[in-house]
């Protein structure tokens, strides 16, 4: 009985198998689960994270140069204080001058670059012989002959000549030569004297004043504010005055005008003279200043009231500047502390 028992207590091989290849089955099957949930952590982590060589790589500007995560395009850490920016163009410092007055305007559209004291009216010696060019050329042709007047002739030792002699005859054009390279007084009378009976008015009056008002009817119409003339060659009188600003917009106009644009740009011309004593005469332009590279006018002007004066215009980069200089100790100095200016902007 005892044996009997002991007997059925034992599991048949065959079952004993099944239960074994069971158990097996369960356990690799837990096996199999954990394994291939890890795998799937990890996936999910890889996934998650850009590709190593990507996320390392260090981005650049458009220069090529490497740039930190604060600075490169998208980026940036909020959190963060913004690291400051610097000035794109630091303040360019105001040129050191001797002139009372000064004016620099943009050939092309007029705009002012830097002004000091340019709506002052102040006496401007012989600039005023740009109005005097302009307004002879607005009623006389370049190629007429003009006979010089006894009247026309001026001290050479006393007064700015091209060196007129009664008798004389000369070209309207090379009057205005004579007007804009050696500055001559003579030359402003004469074109003055020989315009004056065209232009409207009395026909009794003096053709020189006759002139003379419809120079100030020429500034009224350039916009010239506070300019007044009283005579065509510039030198200091009673009223006699104008503005920087103003004598920047005579300039202005001038080089527009084909016949007087390449006489202001000459350094030095030959003149022919007819008439009992014909010649050559030959000048220097008083404008110093065209030695410098760029410059090409347009006119001096120098009294004891109006002190050094210079009108110049100037390429800047393709870019023309007209500067005007009035009451100067050093008209040169301040020109170039100038033309330095505008390099520098």
């Amino acid at each position: 009985m005892t044996r009997d028992v002991e007997e059925q207590r034992k599991l048949p091989p065959r079952l004993l198998g099944v239960i074994l290849l069971a158990v097996s089955i369960i356990i690799g099957s837990i096996t199999l689960w954990t394994y291939f949930g890890d795998q799937k952590a990890d996936a999910g982590t890889f996934a998650a994270s850009p590709n190593p060589v990507t996320a390392t790589s260090t981005p650049r500007s458009p220069s090529g140069l490497p740039t930190t995560a604060s600075n490169a395009p998208g980026t940036g850490n909020p959190g963060a204080a913004a690291s400051p920016t610097p000035d794109a163009s630091p303040a360019v410092p105001e040129p050191e001058l001797t002139a009372r007055s000064t004016f620099l305007m943009s050939y092309r559209t007029g705009e002012a670059l830097f002004a000091r004291n340019a709506d002052e009216p102040l006496p401007m010696a012989s600039t005023a012989k740009i109005i005097t060019a302009l307004t002879a050329i607005r009623y006389a042709r370049s190629e007429e002959v003009v006979t010089i007047a006894p009247e026309d002739v001026v001290d050479p030792v006393l007064e700015s000549s091209m060196g007129l002699q009664a008798g004389d005859t000369v070209t309207v054009h090379d009057l205005l030569v004579g007007l804009l390279l050696p500055s001559g007084n003579d030359a402003a009378r004469t074109l003055a004297r020989y315009v004056g009976p065209r232009l409207p008015g009395d026909p009794a009056a003096d053709p020189i004043d006759r002139f003379v008002t419809e120079m100030n009817s020429v500034a009224a119409g350039l916009g010239m504010t506070g300019a007044h003339f009283v005579h065509p060659a510039g030198d200091d009188g009673d009223g006699q005055v104008a503005t920087a600003h103003g004598l920047a917009l005579a300039a202005r106009t001038l080089l527009d005008q084909p016949a007087l644009l390449p006489i202001v740009a000459m350094p030095h011309a030959t003149v022919r003279i007819g008439g009992p004593n014909a010649r050559s005469l030959t000048f220097n332009n008083t404008n110093e200043l065209l030695s410098q590279e760029g410059v090409y006018g347009v006119k001096t002007g120098t009294t004891p009231a109006a002190k050094q004066c210079l009108i110049f215009a100037y390429r800047n980069h393709g870019n023309d500047v007209i500067g005007v200089i009035l009451g100067s100790d050093d008209r040169y100095a301040d020109a170039r502390a100038l033309l330095a200016f505008l390099q520098s902007r």
